[in-house]
């Protein structure tokens, strides 16, 4: 089995990883997109996605390793300043969704308020747990896995984009809101990683992010 599983092209390789990892996420984040845009958490909702993101992490994270991944190679090995980056990137997540809203909300009207928060019915054990294991999930596979696969074959921005792209269709359920956030997320996200090659940064903005929004809207 590992034989084969080395035997398989970068380009399949890619494939099964992001479709298995993201691709039922988009399906379903574009369904709810074409019926009604929606930003809605609820504590039923969460076991099931965690337990659902811990399995694809521990099965992709698998394939992976069969095939010589490491997670250095992912952006994994720890700096001490981790904490710290990722403390600043949140901050430059916030003010790059602010000013993307500013802008749109001067070129054309916004039905939905940029403002707005999710609905949420989220105890604050799952509040922490979505805080840590879904940062870690994304993370992972959109920005340190395609950047690090795209960056090498095709560019540092082809890489930044395409990982933007992909992190956009899988939250597409949120409507305009969601674009407006995710754009930023994911262009400082992937431009930092690119620059960088470390992934805990992003990893701790995102959970900080994850956790002030559900916190505040609880």
């Amino acid at each position: 089995m590992r034989a084969f599983i080395r035997s398989l092209s970068p380009t399949t390789e890619f494939l099964i990883v992001i479709g298995v990892a993201f691709g039922p996420f988009i399906q379903a984040s574009l369904m709810q997109a074409a019926v009604r845009p929606v930003v809605n958490i609820e504590n039923a909702q969460v076991a099931p996605l965690l337990v659902y993101e811990l399995v694809l992490l521990t099965a992709l994270g698998t394939f992976l390793y069969l095939r010589g991944w490491t997670p250095a190679r992912l952006g994994l090995h720890p700096h001490a300043l981790d904490i710290l980056a990722g403390l600043g990137l949140a901050v430059a997540v916030h003010v790059g969704y602010l000013a993307v809203g500013t802008i749109a909300a001067l070129i054309f009207p916004i039905k939905e308020p940029v403002s707005a928060s999710p609905s949420a019915t989220v105890t604050l054990i799952n509040v922490l747990t979505v805080s840590i294991i879904n940062p870690v999930f994304e993370e992972v596979f959109v920005c340190g896995y395609i950047v690090t696969v795209l960056q090498k074959s095709r560019g540092p921005w082809t890489a930044i984009n395409v990982s933007t792209t992909i992190r956009l269709l899988y939250h597409l359920y949120q409507g305009a809101l969601g674009v407006l956030s995710i754009v930023p997320t994911g262009l400082i996200f992937a431009y930092w990683f690119a620059r960088t090659g470390r992934l805990w940064p992003p990893i701790v903005a995102h959970g900080l992010l994850n956790f002030i929004v559900l916190l505040l809207a609880s």
